[in-house]
């Protein structure tokens, strides 16, 4: 038996690899998951300026690190929208990319949303101790002011736009929850259709926050697509 594929597993926006290592955890007999902070997150260095592509490319510079040439990409919400930057631009770097509960429609109510869920002051009332436990020793407002920033920056110019989701050729999932607040799952099939090799699974429920979704179940899904994935490799 050859060695299990590496997987990278991406946290949202003002998340942690904290609340994806049980997710992680559950998928280390059918890959060799990892789970990295993304830029600015979990007390990295946060950047004057949050944009897509650097914390894209960071994530390429956190695989050359390890020595990790090619790898799956498991992005949950914003790390679902990293996840397709990757698959779109390093195609080459990227066996297969799934994402869950992952938002690539930035219009106005969008944006409107979730900088209203980013203002500082309703987030210092509701999650003040959670925040300052994930981002240790940051100015976590300013993270959060950077991150209302890329959502008005991506409502002006996104990054991933249709066409660029039809012209990813690797092999993709998206998960969706029927009834997520953040992302609906007409949104997503739309996402999942537009991928020539896209498949889709919607399951009852919401996906925000993450641990309202069940590890077990989660881990079956991705699983059984690596699974098929790697089925459909031998038959070629």
């Amino acid at each position: 038996m050859g060695s299990l594929p590496s997987l990278i597993i991406l946290h949202g926006s003002r998340g942690t690899h904290k609340e994806l290592l049980p997710l992680a955890q559950a998928l280390t007999q059918v890959s060799a998951p990892r789970v990295p902070n993304l830029l600015g997150h979990g007390g990295r260095e946060i950047p004057d300026r949050f944009r897509v592509r650097d914390m894209a490319f960071d994530i390429l510079q956190q695989m050359d690190y390890h020595g990790i040439e090619t790898s799956y990409l498991v992005g949950y919400s914003f790390g679902g929208y990293i996840a397709l930057y990757l698959a779109r631009h390093v195609p080459e770097r990227i066996l297969g990319v799934c994402t869950l509960a992952t938002k690539f429609v930035f219009d106005q109510h969008t944006v409107e949303l979730f900088t209203h869920l980013s203002d500082i002051e309703r987030i210092k009332n509701r999650e003040q101790a959670s925040m300052d436990a994930l981002h240790p020793g940051q100015d976590w407002g300013r993270l959060v002011q950077g991150l209302a920033n890329l959502y008005r920056d991506l409502g002006a110019m996104p990054e991933l736009t249709e066409a660029d989701l039809s012209t990813i050729r690797i092999p993709s999932l998206t998960i969706s929850a029927h009834e997520d607040q953040l992302v609906p799952w007409s949104e997503a099939l739309r996402m999942a259709n537009l991928i020539p090799k896209g498949q889709g699974f919607t399951f009852a429920g919401q996906a925000h926050p993450f641990n309202v979704i069940p590890t077990a179940f989660l881990a079956a899904i991705i699983s059984k697509w690596l699974e098929n994935i790697s089925l459909a490799e031998g038959e070629t």
